[in-house]
């Protein structure tokens, strides 16, 4: 458990609660033993189970008395010790002094069923406990003494024995037990976390559902669920606005180039024609982009190796113009994707339109669709260097200001091809220029499964 889980918290909390309930348990033992005094003395309540322990039945049937070790020790450290046990085949084991007085009363005590006689600390001799015990050889009187312990001091260990095992037990179930049950209690919050993973930009009124959800947890969900609908409606606000924009753009720039077109010959209408041809793509590609995102298309099934050439013959009229020569390569075999087709021609088309523009205006524009599905676009131009390549992919970021791109079309790309469950990479091939390289994750192209296959 992490230190700044619940389940950790709380574990930690249980054991505080535990630890502070020991303290002022000991501190009520001690209060309830202060009011005893430590002169009374009672017979040691150990002296029986020696006793017994030191009984065994030998071969002949007969019962025999031998010391155990504990009992051994005890002789040897009360020199008053006195016992006295009744056999049931009707001999009697003694050992020690028995006070004369003491012993005169042992017919009487004979018919009670125990007897306990307690007196002074400091004369064990004059302590004793009268029993019958049930042993497997039968009933056993004993009588024993002169071996004494204090009421003082056994009251405070067997407090401290009714404190530390139940303590000891708690413990234990707490390390065990409460990391088990603050998992079962808030196992919706897992259910709470799924909910968020499905939350998507793409999935607009999202919201968090509040069944099987503790009360506490609620008013954070509608908190959330506050939060989604304001993001929500401040999407669609910022989405209108660039519709709207790129809507009303269209016009004035298609009035601007008709006027600047009608104007002489001259460096300032070149400069015009292009300040406009840029604005103009930058209104097309933000209208473009906006309908992509706000209009998707139904999902079909769609041959790369159909889309991708497609695409390549429709450009080779503008490659070859602009100077290049362009080719296209690809495996034999269909690769077939649930896609959104027209959604790829565009993505595929603005890779090939960027190597046209920045590809040097000669040499070669190849585009191949490799066996695993890859899409690789190559250009031999200057390339793009190394310190910029990471930001080509940002909305507006041009690799060369003073170019007629609007930079959009390299940011509409990335967004079409990780809809699709892909990725680019850029490559620097040996013979210069870049390669842009459309890779798929596990999935986007089921069909190659089954190729893979046969």
């Amino acid at each position: 458990m992490k230190a700044h889980s619940l389940r950790w918290r709380f574990t930690l909390g249980f054991l505080a609660l535990q630890l502070f309930a020991i303290a002022v348990s000991f501190g009520l033992v001690l209060y309830a033993i202060s009011s005893l005094s430590q002169n009374d003395g009672l017979p040691s309540v150990w002296l029986r189970k020696d006793l017994m322990d030191s009984l065994q039945v030998a071969d002949s049937g007969e019962v025999e008395f031998s010391p155990s070790p504990a009992l051994a020790k005890t002789i040897a450290t009360w020199p008053t010790l006195w016992f006295m046990i009744d056999l049931p085949d009707g001999s009697t084991i003694r050992h020690g002094e028995i006070p004369a007085d003491i012993l005169e009363q042992a017919p009487f005590l004979r018919s009670f069923r125990s007897v306990e006689m307690r007196g002074y600390v400091d004369s064990p001799e004059r302590l004793g406990r009268y029993e019958r015990v049930e042993t497997e050889f039968g009933e056993v009187a004993v009588f024993a003494g002169g071996s004494s312990m204090s009421e003082h001091g056994i009251t405070f260990w067997i407090g401290n024995v009714g404190i530390a095992v139940p303590a000891l037990i708690l413990a234990f179930v707490t390390l065990l037990g409460v990391p088990w049950v603050t998992r079962w209690s808030l196992r919706s919050l897992n259910v709470l976390t799924d909910r968020l993973g499905q939350v998507d930009y793409a999935a607009r009124g999202s919201v968090l559902e509040r069944a099987s959800l503790p009360d506490e947890i609620l008013p954070v969900v509608n908190g959330i669920n506050m939060a989604l609908r304001r993001l929500d409606e401040g999407f669609e606000t910022t989405e209108r606005f660039f519709v709207n924009a790129a809507h009303e753009l269209r016009t004035p720039v298609a009035v601007l180039q008709i006027r600047v077109d009608t104007l002489p010959p001259g460096e300032e209408k070149l400069q015009l024609q292009r300040s406009v041809k840029r604005l103009a793509a930058i209104a097309h590609q933000l209208l473009d982009l906006e309908n992509y995102r706000q209009k998707p298309r139904e999902r079909v099934s769609v041959d790369l190796c159909r889309v991708v050439p497609k695409v390549v013959a429709d450009l080779a009229p503008l490659a070859i113009v602009e100077g290049y020569e362009i080719s296209f390569d690809a495996d034999p075999h269909a690769l077939w994707m649930q896609a959104d087709e027209e959604a790829l021609e565009r993505a595929f088309g603005n890779l090939i339109r960027n190597a046209i523009q920045h590809g040097g205006g000669a040499g070669e524009i190849s585009v191949r669709v490799a066996v695993d599905g890859s899409v690789l676009v190559t250009d031999q131009g200057p390339g793009i260097p190394a310190e910029k390549r990471h930001r080509i992919f940002e909305p507006f970021y041009r690799v060369n200001p003073q170019g007629a791109g609007a930079g959009l079309g390299l940011s509409m790309v990335g967004e079409i091809i990780e809809s699709h469950k892909g990725y680019i990479e850029l490559l620097v091939p040996d013979a210069g220029g870049i390669t842009f390289a459309v890779r798929w994750r596990a999935g986007a192209l089921p069909s190659l499964r089954s190729l893979r296959a046969s």
